[in-house]
C-alpha cells in the first residue's frame, strides 16, 4: 500500500515532500512527466540517482510543449494512459494528483473509481476558466463555448474526487457546492524549496560565465506558455535599449522562448539574451544574476493561476515586478511581503515604469529584496507542510492502510505521524 503523488509539471517543491515523506516512513512513489518541455525535468535525472525507487518518470514518444494546442492535447492523453499503466503496477492507496492537466485527469479518475482508489484532486489552477478566457480571445464565441464546457468538466473532476486541497484562501469557493457542504477540501499553500535557493551575490561563476556579472540584469526563468505576456520582453528591451548596463535576461525553452529569440533577432534587439533552461544546481545563480526578477502573465491567466516561479523569486532574495491579476494570491503574497511591485497585466507602461523606478533607486530594491528572503524564511518549514499533508490524507480515509506501514505510529493530534 502506498500514496502515489503525480506531478505533472516535475516541481521541486512537490518532489521535495515527497522525499521527507519517504524519509519519514511514509509508503510514497513520485509520478512525474519527461517529455513535457520544462526546466524542472533538468532535475529529474539527479532526483532518480538519488532514489531510483522513489521517482516514476513517465514519458510519451516524443517531447511536446505548451504552445502547440493540438501537439499538447495529443501529449497529455498518451502521457495519462502511460500513467495509468505504471498505476496498475503500483496499486496505490490513494492518489494524488497535482498540475495534473483535466483530459488527463479523466483518465485517471476513471481507472481510479473503478479500482475503489480514493484521488485527491491537488488544485493548482482553474483550468476551465483559463481554457475559457484563453480559447475565446483565440477563437471567439466557438473558443467560449468549448472554454465553457471545459469549465463543467472540471468542475465534474472536482466533484467525483474524495478530497480537494486548495492552495490558498478564498480558492474554496470556486469548488463544487456538494465539495463546499460535505467539507471535502483543505488549505495547503505551496512553497518553494528555500535550502536549495540561498541568496547569492549577482556576480557568480555562472553570470560570469554569460557575461552578466557587471550589468544590470532584468531576469524572468521558467517556463514560457500560452498565459504570458510574451510582447513584454521586446517592449522592456526597447524602453532599456539606451542603458548600457541593462540587460533583459530570458531563461527559458521551447516554442514560446524561440519565438521571443525571433524578436530579439528581428528587431535588432541586442540587450535581450535568450538562454535555454539551465542546470538545476545553476538556478541559484540564475536568479541571484537579476537586479530585478519579472513575470508578466496576460489577462487569460485569470486569479487563480499561482505562479511557483514567484516562490523561488521569493527565495533569492531579488525584487519582484510582476504583472498579474489583483485578486491573485500571487499578488497579495509579494504585497504582504514587500518583496515588489504588482501591475495590471496587459499594463506595459506601470510594468516598465516599476522597472524603471527600482534601477533608479536600488536601495528601496535591495530593501524588497531582503523582506522577499525573510518571508520565505518565515513560511517555507517542510517539516511543518509534510504534517499537514499527513492530517489530509488521514481525512482523506487512508490512514489506516499508512499507519498499518512500518515505523507509522498515531500522533495526539490523530492524525498520520511516522517516527
Amino acid at each position: 500500500m502506498s500514496t502515489a503523488l503525480i506531478d505533472y509539471g516535475c516541481h521541486s517543491f512537490t518532489y521535495k515532500l515527497a522525499v521527507r515523506l519517504r524519509e519519514q516512513g511514509v509508503p510514497i512513489r513520485y509520478f512525474v512527466n519527461g517529455s513535457l518541455e520544462s526546466p524542472n525535468r533538468q532535475s529529474l535525472p539527479e532526483w532518480t540517482r538519488e532514489d531510483p525507487t522513489l521517482v516514476c518518470n513517465i514519458s510519451c514518444s516524443r517531447e511536446y510543449g505548451k504552445m502547440n494546442l493540438l501537439r499538447r492535447l495529443r501529449g497529455e492523453l498518451e502521457w495519462a494512459g502511460e500513467c495509468v499503466r505504471a498505476l496498475v503496477e503500483e496499486r496505490p492507496s490513494v492518489i494524488v494528483l497535482c498540475c495534473v492537466p483535466i483530459a488527463a485527469v479523466t483518465r485517471i479518475q476513471f481507472w481510479a473509481r473503478r479500482q475503489g482508489i480514493p484521488m485527491i484532486y491537488w488544485l493548482q489552477d482553474l483550468q476551465g476558466s483559463a481554457m475559457h478566457n484563453l480559447l475565446g480571445a483565440k477563437f471567439g464565441f466557438a473558443g467560449r463555448v468549448a472554454g465553457s464546457l471545459a469549465d463543467v468538466w472540471e468542475q465534474e473532476l472536482l466533484m467525483r474526487s474524495q478530497r480537494v486541497i486548495t492552495i490558498a484562501q478564498g480558492h474554496e469557493a470556486a469548488l463544487p457546492v456538494s465539495v463546499r457542504k460535505e467539507d471535502r477540501y483543505d488549505l495547503l499553500e505551496n512553497w518553494a524549496n528555500i535550502d536549495e535557493l540561498p541568496a547569492l551575490d549577482p556576480a557568480n561563476d555562472w553570470s560570469r560565465r554569460h557575461g552578466l556579472d557587471r550589468t544590470r540584469n532584468i531576469v524572468y526563468s521558467g517556463t514560457l506558455g500560452v498565459k504570458h505576456d510574451l510582447e513584454i520582453f521586446p517592449k522592456m528591451a526597447t524602453a532599456f535599449r539606451h542603458w548600457a548596463d541593462v540587460r533583459i535576461v530570458v531563461v527559458s525553452s521551447g516554442q514560446a522562448a524561440d519565438q521571443v529569440q525571433g524578436e530579439a533577432m528581428r528587431r535588432k534587439l541586442t540587450n535581450l539574451i535568450v538562454l535555454p533552461f539551465q542546470a538545476y544546481a545553476d538556478v541559484p545563480k540564475v536568479l541571484a544574476s537579476a537586479a530585478i526578477l519579472t513575470v508578466s502573465f496576460d489577462a487569460s491567466a485569470g486569479s487563480f493561476c499561482v505562479p511557483s516561479k514567484v516562490l523561488s523569486y521569493l527565495c533569492a532574495g531579488r525584487p519582484i515586478v510582476m504583472a498579474i491579476e489583483e485578486r491573485n494570491p500571487a499578488a497579495g503574497t509579494v504585497r504582504a511581503a514587500g518583496a515588489g511591485v504588482v501591475v495590471r497585466p496587459g499594463d506595459a507602461g506601470a510594468f516598465l515604469g516599476a522597472i524603471t523606478e527600482l534601477l533608479e533607486n536600488p536601495e528601496r530594491g535591495s530593501a524588497m529584496g531582503a523582506a522577499a528572503r525573510a518571508y520565505a524564511e518565515r513560511s517555507f518549514d517542510l517539516d511543518g507542510i509534510a504534517a499537514r499533508f499527513l492530517r489530509i490524507l488521514d481525512r482523506a480515509g487512508v490512514g489506516a492502510a499508512l499507519r498499518a506501514a512500518p515505523n507509522a505510529v498515531r500522533t495526539k493530534e490523530g492524525s498520520i505521524g511516522l517516527i
